[in-house]
């Protein structure tokens, strides 16, 4: 059977690791490929393993599915661009699909594509790295909406590179990617901070590092095995007022952003820890000692 043939649009390490993945699968032929630099469209084909650089929309070939894999700011307008490309198209045929892959957003950024069907498909998945995203995808979920044929489209592609498929309302993507923020963006952020604590504490990165690892890795399988309210430990979890209090303390006379961080995600904890095993009583104090500065 003869592969859909796709087009994408901002092919940068998301649509790079997704083209050579369907490429290599056989579930699309990679057509053309525009990115803001025909320099950059020519790397991407060169990683993805097919595909012609194009230096606008409108030198595109036709395609089946076209991919608009660029930043969020940018999908609207590149949205209209391509529905000037698919006219011609669209009055002979209107099988056509195009889709993003946008967390924030949802598939009618894509109206001005119809009658073309549209969606949206947004990957559970830090793409930091293409070379090892081809490896480390497969498992990963993606969140899909928009226009029937589309969807089932884009539900059978993702299912033949490994990925885990749900559907979500449209109403619901901006919570849905809040939600996945958290986890990933926010994570990052908290390892940031926890570094620059250590650096604080006179401890070199490399060896901050070193030490974070086994211990992230496995608060990180804690909780996806036991659940946050089991998986909660440390000084809040325990009701341990005095060890934070000191530990505020040493965050305000060292950097202020850091303990306001901590105060904030120490209120977190606690509303947390009510939900497993902590006192009243406790959690009143703990909330009293993070909501106001100490002497």
């Amino acid at each position: 059977m003869t592969p859909l043939t796709l087009n994408i649009i901002g092919a940068g390490k998301l649509g790079k690791t997704l083209g050579r993945l369907w490429q290599q699968r056989g579930v699309f032929q990679v057509q053309s490929i525009c990115n803001r630099s025909e320099q950059s469209a020519r790397a991407a084909a060169q990683f993805i393993g097919a595909g012609t650089a194009c230096r606008e929309i409108d030198a595109m070939a036709d395609a089946d599915c076209w991919l608009i894999a660029s930043s969020d700011g940018q999908i609207a307008p590149l949205a209209k661009q391509v529905a000037a490309r698919l006219a011609p198209r669209l009055s002979r045929r209107s099988d056509t699909v195009v889709f993003h892959c946008s967390g924030a957003l949802g598939s009618e950024v894509l109206a001005p594509c119809r009658p073309a069907a549209i969606a949206s498909a947004h990957p559970v998945h830090s793409f930091a790295d293409p070379q090892s995203s081809l490896q480390t995808l497969a498992g990963s979920s993606v969140a899909l909406e928009g226009d029937a044929p589309a969807v089932s489209m884009l539900q059978r592609a993702f299912t033949a590179i490994g990925c885990e498929v749900l559907t979500i309302a449209p109403e619901h993507k901006a919570l849905y990617h809040a939600g996945s923020v958290f986890a990933c963006n926010y994570l990052t952020a908290l390892l940031d901070l926890s570094l620059r604590t250590f650096a604080a504490a006179g401890i070199e990165r490399i060896q901050a590092l070193k030490l974070l690892k086994p211990i992230v890795l496995q608060t990180a399988e804690n909780n996806l095995r036991l659940g946050p309210e089991q998986a909660l430990t440390g000084p809040i979890a325990r009701g341990d007022s005095e060890t934070v209090a000191a530990q505020l303390r040493a965050l305000e006379n060292t950097d202020a952003r850091l303990a306001q961080c901590y105060r904030h995600l120490g209120l977190a904890c606690v509303e947390l820890a009510r939900r497993g095993q902590l006192p009243d009583d406790a959690a009143a104090r703990l909330t009293e000692l993070l909501s106001e500065p100490t002497p």
